[in-house]
């Protein structure tokens, strides 16, 4: 057993190895023609209700810069229902206030500084949509690892009157399969989402009930948890792009198929008018517990 193992780790080594000498020895200087290119402002910016609003500007590069951070004074103005609620001009690339956002309600921002177009980005933090139940079944399955699964459900009365974009995070992430047709009909599954992101296409204005499996702790106590945000159609488009566009990152696992099997990069999304980044609004419920069903 220990020398297949220590044959194993002596395979790894020599294959990195090979790899290294290969991408080294057929390197080629390649020249970057950066004519075309100009600086945007980068304005990053995600509020919900619980936190005062904070803003992180900075600016586009291109792979020979050496860095992204604004020398000259920015000035920011922040508004609410068109009343402005926050003004200040300042040297800090990253801005906090005391400002805590409502839902419902609608946020202007503007952003300058000179040699840039002003910037301007809007949004609003949806009305909050709550889990009306949440249950477990398991374990379900065991695998060759003695690792166990179980079946998550939980469930929310969508609301009929506008459209939904929503988001969730689980309180243990481990090997969870998106086996509801909802989180399959994003089409972003094979991209592995860190979070599991969703419009009310699929029913809108119903009570509606989703499945999943994952793991299952066998921790003495543990309870597994969930909490939904809801979020605005910016934040879930940010979400869906991000997570295609990590997904096709370059990657450092020294696997061969990572190295050569990545596909072309993803654009980004951005509602950031004469600039780049995001905007964006949600709220989200408390963590809900599941309960554990009998499988009978």
């Amino acid at each position: 057993m220990n020398n297949s193992k220590n044959n194993s780790h002596l395979f790894s080594i020599l294959l990195v190895f090979v790899l290294m000498f290969i991408f080294t020895s057929c390197t080629k200087e390649i020249e970057i023609d950066t004519r075309g290119f100009k600086k945007q402002l980068v304005v990053n910016s995600l509020f919900h209700p619980k936190m005062p609003f904070s803003f992180d500007i900075s600016l586009t590069q291109t792979p020979i810069d050496t860095f992204t951070i604004i020398t000259d004074s920015i000035y920011i103005a922040l508004y609410e229902e068109n009343r402005k609620v926050f003004e200040t001009k300042t040297l800090q690339n990253n801005i906090k206030t005391f400002i805590y956002p409502q839902i419902g309600s609608s946020y202007l921002l503007k952003v300058y500084v000179e040699g840039f177009d002003t910037v301007y980005a809007c949004d609003t933090i949806p009305y909050k949509t709550d889990i009306v139940d949440a249950t477990y079944i398991g374990p379900i399955s065991v695998d060759k690892y003695g690792s166990q699964s179980a079946k998550y459900n939980f469930s929310i009365s969508d609301p009929a009157e506008t459209k939904n974009f929503y988001e969730f995070e689980w309180g243990y992430y481990e090997n969870v399969k998106a086996i509801d047709p909802v989180f399959i009909n994003e089409g972003d599954v094979s991209y592995q989402p860190t979070t599991h992101y969703f419009s009310d296409e699929l029913f809108n204005g119903k009570n509606y009930n989703f499945s999943i499996v994952s793991g299952l702790s066998q921790n003495v106590g543990w309870q597994p948890t969930i909490v939904l945000k809801s979020v605005s159609r910016n934040y879930y488009l940010y979400r869906k792009y991000l997570t295609r566009h990590l997904a096709t990152q370059p990657s450092l696992d020294l696997e061969v198929g990572a190295l050569i099997f990545k596909s072309e990069p993803q654009p980004m999304f951005s509602n950031i008018k004469n600039g780049v980044g995001i905007f964006a609004g949600y709220c989200e419920t408390d963590p809900v517990y599941f309960r554990k069903i009998n499988s009978n």
